[in-house]
């Protein structure tokens, strides 16, 4: 029987279920000292001073965008390719969203781009590091620095990642992360502020412990529909149900299972009851497991992404991830373009690999944000890129099999357009490397 592969995987630790009951089972699932010692541990793996828990990474957002003390209508800038939530945050407390194209061979902003969208109304600028992959930060820092803007920075694919020996989370004058369940830290929910700002800190921390903590029954059902999808996504379970759909699906035309899966882009006028709620004890004690794992996790998806990148390198269809220079990637999606995605999406699934295509949004071109329209062509033309499965849990085998799928459906392809495919140039380090000061 064939082992079918999955595009997602979810982290886990051994022995995490036993620790869910116990917590539990001691009264300590809602409420308990796992939260502040999360928060401490956290800050400390990044040399900040302070973090605080949150229900999700974009309500830590939502919460600093309401400590930065803005005026209504103040402009922030966004990469024109990001998860459609984030900018709709920033719309719902207030502010004007401004999209910057992406460089389309990192993905990330294009620093080229920045300083003309910036204007007398510009506050802030939100580098997304997209997939795993560290932004130019020092470009970056730079022209917030030219133009007295903040820096929040959005690490919601990129915990653990690394920009010329900095962990990215420590540019900012803040950051924010996502525990959700295919993130790189998973406790199946929840985000993290950082900050070195005391007063940001403090309010921060003051609007979360302002909502009301969740129920047992949605912390149950929470843990209950994560473990399951968690199960689902195992290649045991997707030969048996994902790969036969997937399959099918791909006979009469493109198919695309994950839109069953992602929550509705939609304005989010009023929040749903899961946004404000508290970040649970269960969760932190998880969060805490897999910060100790969270090194070894992501050294796996690097050592997964060598072995593509050195097994494609003579496909002329294929392009490949640039090496960009200071730089350490967590690989929390390895994107490729090739001269044909789509059919070599579904000859792959045939096979029993899934690929995905454009795991965010380009927000630029999205109804949601008509009003906010722009012309991005670099992140248009990361709609035609493919991702291809490097999560951590994968085998050895896994990835030889993926290789080797990946190389047999396009082997008929034609070679890929030439593109001028300079990468980025070496990013400077404008920062100090001086240790920042450990929590107390």
């Amino acid at each position: 029987m064939i082992r079918a592969i999955a595009r997602y995987g979810v982290r886990s630790s051994p022995g995490d279920e036993k620790e869910i009951i116990a917590a539990f089972r001691r009264g300590e699932a809602i409420e308990g000292p796992a939260i502040a010692e999360f928060e401490t541990h956290f800050a400390y793996s990044l040399e900040m001073n302070h973090a605080a828990t949150a229900s999700f990474g974009r309500m830590a957002f939502y919460y600093i965008l309401r400590s930065l003390n803005l005026a209504p209508g103040s402009e922030i800038l966004f990469p024109a390719l990001t998860f459609w939530v984030v900018p709709e945050i920033a719309r719902r407390a207030g502010f004007k969203p401004v999209f910057v194209d992406v460089d389309s061979t990192t993905f990330n902003l294009n620093p080229a781009a920045i300083e003309a969208a910036i204007t007398d109304q510009t506050r802030v600028i939100v580098p997304t590091h997209l997939y795993g992959r560290p932004c130019e930060m020092a470009k970056i820092m730079r022209l917030a620095e030219k133009y007295n803007l903040v820096v929040v920075e959005d690490c919601a694919q990129a915990a653990g990642a690394v920009y010329r020996g900095r962990r990215v989370g420590t540019f900012g004058q803040a950051s924010f992360f996502s525990f959700q369940l295919l993130k790189g830290i998973n406790t199946y929910g929840g985000g993290m502020m950082v900050t070195n700002d005391a007063q940001i800190a403090e309010n921060v921390r003051s609007q979360a412990s302002q909502e009301p903590p969740q129920s047992l029954p949605d912390l149950i059902r929470r843990l209950t529909l994560g473990l399951i999808a968690r199960s689902l996504v195992s290649p045991r379970a997707f030969t048996y149900w994902g790969w036969p759909i997937g399959a099918a699906m791909s006979i009469t035309g493109d198919y695309d299972l994950s839109k069953y899966i992602w929550e509705r882009i939609r304005p989010l006028n009023s929040f749903p009851r899961a946004y404000r709620q508290r970040y649970s004890n269960v969760q932190a004690i998880l969060g805490l497991r897999a910060l100790q794992k969270l090194d070894e996790f992501n050294a796996r998806c690097r050592a997964h992404a060598n072995v593509y990148t050195n097994g494609l390198a003579d496909c002329r269809a294929i392009q490949t991830p640039k090496n960009v220079p200071g730089i350490e990637d967590v690989f929390y999606q390895y994107c490729i373009y090739s001269s044909a995605p789509t059919q070599a999406k579904r000859r792959a699934i045939r096979r029993g690999v899934d690929f995905e295509v454009t795991h965010v949004d380009v927000c630029s071109a999205l109804d949601l944000f008509k009003d906010f329209a722009a012309d991005c062509p670099g992140a248009e033309k990361t709609t035609e890129a493919l991702q291809l499965p490097v999560y951590s849990r994968l085998r050895s085998a896994d990835v030889e099999r993926i290789l080797h799928v990946v190389r047999e459906v396009m082997s008929d392809f034609s070679p890929i357009e030439a593109e001028t495919m300079r990468p980025p140039s070496s990013p400077e380090f404008l920062l100090s490397d001086a240790p920042r000061p450990r929590p107390g």
